[in-house]
């Protein structure tokens, strides 16, 4: 059934989430806003009072929480309400209201950190032995003094804070020529039939079976961006640049180290990344001899990789299987942890089937005080399971840590916000392979794969060309487009030169990145895995492992990323995860060619 043609009110009540009883109705929506912006304005008085005493500072971070939970129960309502269907006006309305609601929160609460910084030293520790109840916020202040030897004086801030909006500007200019202004010719396929081509349908070209039609995208969509190559090149270049200038003004090394620091990341993580999987590339070659052979072509193209070695397997999964299929793939984190899918599946976190209007795609969010809520667009078929173990991987990784850490340590961080999904898919993916036979079998291996590909060794190549365009300009050598398709060629020659036929038009590619626009970020998906993928064979390996596992979800952000990951018995500075995530897909390289026989 096509639920996406489907009215919202004819979804049966079973198979949507219940976030009406966060508000029953706008009227107790209203009162909680008008309760917030009280707060916000009690928050306001404590500007100028940290110095006058441990009482005023625990005062004001109280009731910055207490603000914070309101405002996010307050605009996950909002948005996750337009969600539902985009076609509702007054979903729009409420979505409007969470945010200025949430740029209120934010506005009132921004002088707090500065008047922290601007502390004499040693204050903070006279502080925790005057109030004992800001040892609460110990971890949240260290974190903050540990950042103060990078924090200019008012004056140089003030001046920084107005060349944010410069800054951006970047990034708002590559989305505009990306998406609204750039244009790109027509596309036939082996029988002659036109195409229009966009940047949004380009991924549906390049998978197709029909190799003239993927081919002729490829060549379009990169030609397109050809022709404003020295535009692209000024403003990634500028990025480059505006990058290596905060960085250098705030007394970092580099911008690398300038991007790690607010994770308390050392760059040798980064380095180490790039190192290792580089040496495994031979792994990347032998995958991709294998999808030469399976696709029965005399040469691999660049427009080949991403068609899937196996179809699709056409195997219908109802939802309710799709529950019991998840279950039974994740029992292995044992009793405490099928507790809380049952009560995700029975206590209505999910909202299940597309209907006209509904969000596309899938995922997890809530607030400190509801349920840690999924939108999911359910259409019974195998990869919406692995969707769906994903994204409770987040939500119960949210419950956890919510009903363990007071609110300021509820949220996770970035670095480690992928580990409890990706940890969930991979089980999956093995328990999976375990299950099923013949083709089912291999499509899976294929599936697992190809996350391997795009999200190892793609993202290291992304994340390789950061390291090497940030280090050039901070040498002071010149980016401009001719450079940076010379720079990103040689990329794919490194990484895919041995068995590929590296085409002339990837030369661009790097021009319609749009995470270049968020430096030093994508290196975190290759982390993230490596760690999802450790952890999940650690205790497939070791069921005593799961307690770690259980205690790393119930953190929240109360260490540092990589001093949790290490609890959870994942140590990234170490490599091994790295590794790991090289030698599983070495063994599902084998597993796919014993299928054949």
């Amino acid at each position: 059934m096509d639920y996406s043609l489907i009215e919202r009110k004819d979804i049966p009540n079973e198979y949507k989430w219940d976030i009406d009883t966060i508000y029953g109705n706008e009227e107790s929506l209203l009162k909680d806003v008008e309760v917030l912006r009280g707060m916000i304005e009690e928050i306001k008085k404590f500007k100028g009072s940290f110095k006058n005493g441990a009482k005023f500072l625990y005062e004001c971070l109280s009731l910055r929480d207490d603000a914070g939970r309101l405002c996010d129960k307050i605009t996950v309502y909002c948005f996750m309400k337009r969600d539902e269907d985009n076609n509702n006006t007054k979903g729009q309305e409420l979505a409007d209201l969470g945010e200025r609601v949430s740029v209120e929160y934010n506005s009132a609460t921004a002088f707090i950190y500065p008047e922290i910084l601007e502390l004499e030293d040693g204050t903070i520790d006279r502080y925790f032995k005057e109030v004992q109840e800001l040892k609460l916020y110990e971890h949240e202040l260290e974190d903050l003094i540990r950042q103060k030897k990078h924090v200019l004086s008012d004056k140089e801030e003030e001046l920084l804070s107005k060349t944010a909006e410069m800054a951006q500007g970047f990034e708002n200019i590559f989305k505009m020529l990306s998406f609204a202004d750039l244009k790109f010719d027509k596309i036939v396929d082996s029988n002659g039939k036109e195409y229009e081509l966009t940047n949004n349908n380009y991924s549906q070209y390049i998978v197709s079976k029909d190799r003239e039609l993927r081919k002729n995208a490829f060549k379009s969509l990169h030609n397109g961006f050809m022709k404003y190559k020295n535009t692209y090149g000024a403003m990634l270049s500028s990025k480059v640049k505006s990058d290596v200038f905060y960085a250098t003004v705030r007394g970092f090394k580099s911008a690398l180290e300038g991007a790690l620091f607010s994770d308390n990341i050392d760059v040798s993580l980064y380095n180490r990344l790039i190192e290792i999987v580089s040496e495994n590339i031979p792994s990347l070659d032998e995958l991709m001899r294998l999808k030469k052979r399976e696709l029965k072509v005399d040469e691999l193209h660049l427009y080949d990789l991403y068609v899937p070695i196996v179809e699709s397997v056409d195997m219908e999964v109802k939802y309710d299987e799709g529950k019991q299929m998840v279950k039974e793939g994740l029992k292995v984190l044992g009793d405490e942890y099928l507790k809380i899918l049952d009560e995700a599946f029975n206590n209505k976190w999910i909202d299940v089937y597309s209907n006209k209007g509904k969000y596309s795609g899938a995922y997890s969010w809530g607030a400190f005080d509801t349920k840690p809520y999924i939108l999911l667009n359910y259409n019974e078929r195998l990869d919406d399971v692995l969707t769906l173990s994903h994204e409770l991987g987040h939500s119960i990784h949210s419950y956890f840590s919510r009903k363990t850490q007071p609110y300021v340590y509820s949220n996770y961080t970035i670095f480690c916000a992928e580990v409890a999904s990706t940890t969930n898919e991979v089980l999956m993916y093995f328990y999976l392979m375990d299950k099923l036979k013949g083709e089912a079998r291999r499509y899976i291996i294929s599936e697992f794969m190809e996350l391997i590909r795009t999200t190892y060794f793609r993202q290291v190549l992304f994340a390789e060309f950061e390291l090497i365009t940030h280090t050039m300009s901070e040498k002071g050598e010149p980016l401009n487009g001719e450079r940076l398709s010379e720079i990103w060629r040689n990329l794919y020659n490194k990484y895919y030169g041995k068995e590929c036929v590296i085409d002339d038009e990837i030369s661009i590619e790097w021009a319609r990145i749009p995470h270049f626009y968020d430096g030093y970020y994508v290196y975190k998906y290759a982390t993230g895995l490596s760690a999802g993928i450790s952890i999940a064979k650690s205790i497939l390996e070791d069921r005593k492992n799961v307690d770690r596992y259980l205690n790393f979800l119930k953190s929240g952000g109360s260490k540092y990323s990589l001093d949790l990951l290490k609890d959870a018995g994942v140590d990234m500075l170490s490599g091994k995860p790295i590794r790991d995530t090289a030698e599983v897909l070495k063994y599902l390289i084998k597993e796919c060619h014993i299928g054949e026989m």
